[in-house]
């Protein structure tokens, strides 16, 4: 990135090493790096993202701003435009693990109620052939599971989620229920989008977690950190 100076750099550095960063750490190695005082930062600030996601465009990657749509903060991360979660995943763990996680986004994604979230037991229970994708097809014509999926058990599936949760993939939610981590927030908007997740109709983000309209043949939803935003303006 030779149009990028140092101080570009170690931004897209500290993003990369660390992973996503809230708004306010973020801010706070910005001001470090940049040498800009509190009230005098917002520009350069907005200028420096420029700078770094122009140069990033040829490499087809992007420092983004998204929500964690469970307590509404803001992070910055960056993240592949191009790969998908299975590569995203694959580096570290098992085919298995990724056709797992897999099912748990669906899980997550497709409910009705958009509450975000799923009981432990519920992931647990998810079946790996069910994936889509998985499984070829014998001389036969029928379908045919691989060895590790049918064997991939219960220990195992807990064992993954708890590297998840570490990873930040998914998170742990009170009452025995699992969710999405921030790196989900960060890199599956493309997969919300084209699998037809519902999104926000102030912030077009998907709604995995969002209040739901509840006026009849009405398929919109709201996040509530949009909705009470709104709603602040509006009292200005």
């Amino acid at each position: 990135m030779p149009n990028l100076s140092w101080r570009h750099q170690a931004l897209i550095e500290t993003l990369i090493s660390r992973g996503p960063l809230k708004e306010d750490e973020f801010l706070s190695i910005f001001a470090v790096v940049s040498g800009k005082k509190q009230d005098s930062r917002e520009r350069e600030f907005d200028d420096y993202l420029l700078n770094i996601n122009k140069e990033l465009t040829f490499v087809r990657f992007e420092l983004r701003a998204f929500t964690n749509q469970y307590d509404g903060e803001v992070y910055y991360g960056v993240v592949n435009n191009v790969a998908d979660e299975q590569a995203k995943l694959g580096i570290k763990y098992t085919v298995p693990q990724i056709a797992f996680y897999k099912g748990i986004i669906e899980a997550i994604a497709q409910d009705t109620t958009a509450s975000g979230c799923i009981t432990n037991i519920d992931a647990l229970n998810i079946r790996l052939e069910n994936q889509n994708g998985i499984g070829s097809q014998s001389p036969s014509g029928t379908s045919t599971v691989p060895y590790a999926f049918k064997n991939f058990t219960i220990s195992q599936k807990d064992k993954t989620i708890d590297e998840l949760v570490q990873d930040r993939w998914l998170c742990s939610i009170p009452d025995g229920k699992i969710g999405l981590g921030v790196r989900s927030f960060l890199d599956l908007r493309s997969w919300f989008r084209s699998n037809d997740v519902t999104s926000c109709e102030i912030c077009n983000e998907a709604g995995v977690k969002a209040e739901l309209c509840q006026k009849e043949d009405c398929n919109t939803s709201i996040h509530h950190y949009c909705l009470k935003k709104k709603f602040s303006q509006r009292m200005a």
